[in-house]
């Protein structure tokens, strides 16, 4: 660190934020970033993408593009991204790494390739879910290298995602800092609402789409409550199908993805947001609905219920579809309980602004700085 107090901060994230098909982490990269981009310098490295720029410089932070794609294998970008950045994390002068954790393999490996402090950033932990989707070891391989003792700083986005990882890292300084959102997403409501509304990737297994159709089926259908579903994913095509096969086209439309003004339009249009996923590290998109004054319906899971918790949600036992249909049902016939709960999402949702969240991780950053000084 030079005598001025500016950190080399260089920030690993497999995820591109100019990605179409980014998901949150890269999102939270930049937005935490870009705060502090004013007092340090900043790159982060990330992987390619279709027709993608090498470089980029966004709000004062440096991107840089590693890596290559040999279509039609999803994944060479993230394996070349990850067999590339070791090398050039040696040879880039820094004062501090961040490693995001990197699906599907989770550690980067970072430690080895630096005598600079590494702070691990976690913002997914599926390593069940990978295990089935991919037919590999990653638990394994994820707890090998952690008992090698060389990740020493973590930030979580959970209480419960902190006590898996003290479990994993025992060593480790552990520091809740969660994801966040900006000041443009607290917008006033529209009138009652017109619609509830699920906001996401269409995953069906992961978001728990054929879960939610099933409330449909079961109760939301037969009372007649108008379902939005905005976004896109691999299971559009299967999702349509199951909509066409219980005859709920009539109550349940498809708006495609949704940025900016759109996004904000259609969650101020809604009455309430319900969120049927069988597994999440934070919830985002029930953090965007909170500071659009609507409530949230979503299954008791952890990390998800540390965020989306009464009075502002309701938490169904897991994974009741019946259960969560006659939440939805319920509050849809009591617009004034929705508006209600939703004056009090917002309320909390006002205590995730990124500005907030900016400081507690740059504290964080020269806190491991000040350790590691030589006396």
């Amino acid at each position: 660190m030079n005598p001025t107090g500016r950190l080399r901060i260089l920030h690993a994230d497999t995820d591109d934020l100019e990605n179409p098909l980014r998901g949150g982490q890269p999102v939270r990269t930049f937005a935490v970033n870009a705060r502090m981009a004013a007092r340090h310098d900043i790159t982060v490295f990330t992987s390619v993408y279709k027709n993608c720029r090498r470089r980029m410089e966004r709000n004062g932070v440096l991107y840089r593009r590693l890596g290559f794609r040999l279509p039609p294998f999803g994944l060479s970008p993230h394996l070349s991204f990850l067999t590339a950045l070791g090398p050039v994390i040696a040879r880039t002068p820094h004062d501090l790494v961040v490693e995001e954790f990197t699906p599907p393999v989770g550690f980067c490996g970072m430690p080895w390739w630096t005598k600079a402090p590494v702070v691990l950033n976690i913002q997914w932990y599926f390593f069940e879910q990978w295990e089935k989707r991919y037919h590999l070891p990653f638990s394994r391989w994820m707890k090998r290298l952690a008992r090698t003792g060389r990740y020493r700083h973590v930030i979580v986005q959970s209480h419960a995602m902190g006590r898996e990882m003290r479990s994993l890292l025992p060593g480790a300084t552990i520091r809740l800092i969660p994801s966040g959102i900006d000041d443009s997403a607290f917008i006033e409501s529209q009138g009652a609402g017109e619609y509830v509304l699920f906001l996401g990737r269409l995953d069906m297994e992961h978001k728990g789409l054929d879960l939610l159709i099933e409330a449909w089926r079961k109760v939301c259908g037969p009372a007649k409550v108008p379902l939005v579903i905005a976004g896109e994913g691999p299971a559009r095509a299967e999702l349509a199908a199951m909509i066409a096969r219980e005859k709920l086209g009539g109550l349940i439309r498809f708006i495609g993805r949704v940025e900016g003004a759109a996004k904000a339009d259609v969650l101020k249009r809604c009455r309430l947001f319900v969120m049927p996923s069988r597994y999440e590290t934070f919830g985002i998109a029930a953090l965007e609905a909170m500071a659009a004054s609507k409530p949230v319906v979503c299954f008791d899971i952890d990390h998800l219920n540390e965020l989306a918790a009464p009075p502002w949600a309701e938490n169904i036992v897991k994974f009741d579809s019946e259960a969560l249909g006659v939440s939805v049902a319920r509050l849809w016939l009591n617009p004034e309980r929705c508006q209600a709960m939703g004056e009090q999402a917002r309320q909390r949702a006002w205590d995730y602004r990124w500005d907030a969240i900016a400081r507690q991780q740059e504290d964080f950053y020269l806190e491991i700085i000040s350790i590691h000084l030589p006396s």
